[in-house]
């Protein structure tokens, strides 16, 4: 008798899994190569590109600084050069706080802007899966082997491209 059941449970357990489809996708793909995604990732540069400006003017002084010392260095007390010294190490101890801190901000930057896609992606996904009976989506990298077919990345990515431009997200 258990035997039977046993047969019967796996027949039913066997239909059950070829019945439904299971899919994966690249969400890192979808998040850098939307165009929503792209918009995000140019103004991470543009403030990048500004951290980076400053930051080389800052480190113009410190070398200024830095050459200065040496140059006076047979010129000047001991006292002043140590004054000089502490100053100098004054700068350079501000210089990486600040970058420390622009670097922090850099990467709270793309956390909220990967937030934002991915807060905008989950419902289309579900939509996806709802409409298409895709029982279970596997995110690409924890693939090791599957077939082509089974990867709706390119799909999503349109998706969300047009969604992006319906609703004018890219405006923001």
């Amino acid at each position: 008798m258990k035997k039977f059941f046993l047969i019967l449970l796996l027949f039913f357990f066997h239909n059950n899994v070829y019945s439904k489809e299971i899919v994966y996708l690249d969400v890192q793909y979808i998040i850098d190569q939307s165009d929503l995604g792209k918009f995000y990732k140019s103004k991470i540069n543009e403030i990048n590109n500004n951290n980076i400006t400053n930051l080389k003017i800052k480190e113009e002084e410190i070398n200024f600084k830095e050459n200065e010392i040496k140059n006076q260095k047979n010129i000047l007390s001991k006292e002043e050069i140590q004054k000089k010294i502490d100053d100098l190490n004054n700068l350079l101890k501000n210089y990486k706080t600040e970058r420390g801190k622009l670097n922090k901000q850099i990467i709270d930057e793309k956390k909220i802007y990967t937030s934002k896609i991915l807060k905008i992606l989950n419902p289309l996904l579900t939509n996806y899966v709802d409409k298409n009976k895709i029982t279970l989506v596997v995110e690409k990298k924890n693939i090791l082997v599957g077939i082509k077919s089974l990867d709706i990345t390119s799909d999503i990515l349109k998706i969300l491209n047009e969604e992006t431009k319906k609703n004018n997200l890219i405006n923001d």
